[in-house]
């Protein structure tokens, strides 16, 4: 099971995005930026953070938050639902030292000295192949939510987080297809700034992918004990996920077509500029 941690006072911010997260400060005293949607999206949460742990990616600490009720802010009523918070919430701990990518920071990555920095450039790529793996629609040039964390400044990390819109957008139960071109962060400007066409490039991508398929086994591996840490409040049939999961992500199919679409990806979008 995930920590449960309480809040301890009215939320400090509500982020303007479709999933409305709030900003609380927990009993640990620490800050965790609070998820409240519908449960399903909250599992793809937990299912991505733990694929990414195992993937070795740096990811937030994930935990489960009992948000008070007098602790939700008024003033945003309008756009909050009250009846939300009455179960348990998913929490991804804040970093204060991080920013998100956009396109401000695409700038800094123009400098030679700051890409220097980057201590794990080429997670950049292996996230990209994971969103494959997942279908997750959602990180794009668009919309990174991949944010750099500044705490050591002369250690740069990427990092990855928001998860609630993998299986095509929340829809594993119907099965999954392969995103776009224009629903990867391989067709960024950032990407074509990290990486340049070679040899060195291709010994990456042949890298990440016969790390892929060791990954995705562990993943394999792990799924039952992932699917452990969903609180049963949240009224999600387990065994019906964790069937639809094992058809659909762990095929030798699957991870071919993965695999064929990531370098074709890298093909189009790196190698050919």
């Amino acid at each position: 099971m995930l920590e449960i941690r309480k809040t301890i006072h009215e939320a400090e911010k509500v982020y303007d995005t479709g999933a409305r997260p709030i900003l609380v400060t927990c009993d640990d005293v620490q800050d965790w930026v609070c998820k409240h949607n519908q449960p399903s999206k909250l599992c793809n949460e937990i299912i991505g953070s733990k694929f990414a742990e195992i993937w070795n990616l740096k990811t937030p600490e994930i935990c489960l938050i009992n948000v008070i009720e007098d602790h939700i802010p008024k003033k945003y009523l309008n756009v909050l639902q009250p009846i939300n918070f009455r179960k348990l919430c998913f929490g991804s701990l804040y970093r204060a030292n991080s920013k998100e990518l956009d396109s401000s920071t695409t700038l800094l990555f123009k400098e030679s000295g700051f890409r220097k920095k980057i201590k794990n450039r080429e997670d950049f790529l292996k996230i990209a192949l994971f969103d494959i793996w997942l279908s997750n629609e959602d990180r794009n040039f668009n919309n990174s939510n991949l944010f750099i964390d500044f705490e050591k400044s002369d250690q740069i990390y990427f990092w990855v987080f928001d998860h609630g819109e993998i299986f095509n957008s929340n829809s594993i139960q119907h099965g999954t297809f392969i995103i776009t071109e224009d629903e990867s962060i391989i067709k960024t400007e950032l990407a074509n700034i990290l990486f340049k066409k070679g040899q060195k490039l291709t010994d990456t991508v042949n890298n990440l992918v016969e790390n892929f398929y060791l990954c995705t086994s562990e993943c394999e591996q792990n799924l039952t004990g992932v699917l452990d840490l969903i609180p049963t409040q949240w009224g999600v049939d387990l065994d019906e996920l964790e069937k639809n999961i094992r058809k659909e992500l762990f095929t030798k199919e699957w991870l071919e077509e993965c695999e064929q679409t990531f370098r074709s990806f890298i093909q189009i979008n790196i190698t050919n500029k």
